[in-house]
């Protein structure tokens, strides 16, 4: 097993400064894309809090917790755990481009973190570890793993900016590397090798750079996708589909490797009785605050203990 460190994202979308920017450069332009400004792309809820607590329980074998923040710190973090180290925004993205709302482009910064070691994995401060996992979960003879979903339509239209920037990556990939993967990421943690993330960076580099200049999410940006993409080109990554787990033939059955849900109150039940392995838990613009407390109910009955990460 290879030191493994683990990187998350995290914004505190109560800050009031944080909020006057935001809402600074979100009033500055009428074209920017509902879909990249909406409140529940950076709704938080604490789930950071109970991921660490997953870290804990079920994958104790990760070695450093890097937190991306934008001078932020989650109120309730032992930041003195010598496993923990919060870096701003500043430390991975150049300051011309701050402040910067753009999920694509902060992503595309992380393999700059200081000391970040070669084999790492990420998470969105929404991802947890649902099960006990071990190295080879992510890492399989030193090649990433990555867990694909449903299949790319290459003759849709697709109008979100999640699902075009994801089809716009998978084109660039076959036109450019002649790797034909069509399918979807399964939206969870996802693991890297930072000298494969660092090459992929320099390949497309104009591709990256166009997605630091938009300040939020926007169709023209490259999706981290491009780096599973690259490290198949070279023979450095292993694709497992989560997508084709059936019953028989003709029923489909939910992944036990990964799972993704919306919160709603139609979700609830079933993320509480799931068996998977990690679980994303997703604000969406219908989620109400009757929702996030039934979640956040289910999060403290299965993650109870306070973790060492906690004040």
């Amino acid at each position: 097993m290879f030191k493994t460190d683990i990187v998350y994202t995290w914004v505190d979308d109560k800050d009031a400064s944080w909020l006057e920017k935001k809402s600074k450069y979100d009033s500055s332009s009428s074209k920017l894309n509902k879909d990249a400004t909406d409140e529940c792309r950076f709704f938080n809820n604490d789930e950071l809090k109970y991921s660490l607590r997953s870290i804990e329980k079920y994958a104790p074998w990760i070695n450093k917790i890097f937190i991306v923040v934008d001078n932020q710190k989650p109120s309730w973090l032992n930041s003195d755990n010598e496993k923990i180290r919060l870096v701003d925004h500043r430390e991975i993205i150049p300051s011309n481009k701050l402040p910067l709302f753009n999920s694509c482009a902060i992503e595309n910064s992380i393999c700059d973190i200081k000391d970040l070691s070669e084999y790492f994995i990420y998470a969105n401060d929404d991802m947890l570890f649902w099960d006990s996992v071990d190295f080879e979960f992510f890492f399989k003879d030193g090649k990433p793993v990555y867990y694909l979903d449903k299949k790319i339509n290459k003759f849709k239209n697709y109008k979100h900016i999640y699902g075009y920037t994801i089809y716009r990556a998978y084109k660039l990939a076959k036109e450019s590397l002649c790797v034909d993967v069509p399918y979807f990421p399964y939206h969870n943690i996802d693991p890297y090798r930072k000298s494969l993330f660092l090459e992929c960076k320099e390949k497309f580099k104009n591709e990256f750079n166009q997605t630091l200049n938009n300040r939020f999410r926007d169709f023209s940006d490259m999706q981290r996708m491009i780096i599973s993409y690259y490290s198949f080109s070279k023979g450095e990554a292993i694709f497992k589909n989560t997508g084709l787990n059936f019953i028989d033939k003709y029923i489909k059955r939910k992944s036990k490797v990964a799972q993704y849900y919306t919160i709603s109150s139609k979700t609830t039940e079933k993320i509480k009785n799931s068996k998977a392995k990690l679980m994303c838990i997703n604000d969406s613009r219908k989620t109400t605050n009757k929702d996030r407390e039934k979640i956040k109910e289910i999060l403290e009955n299965k993650f109870p203990q306070k973790s060492c990460f906690e004040v």
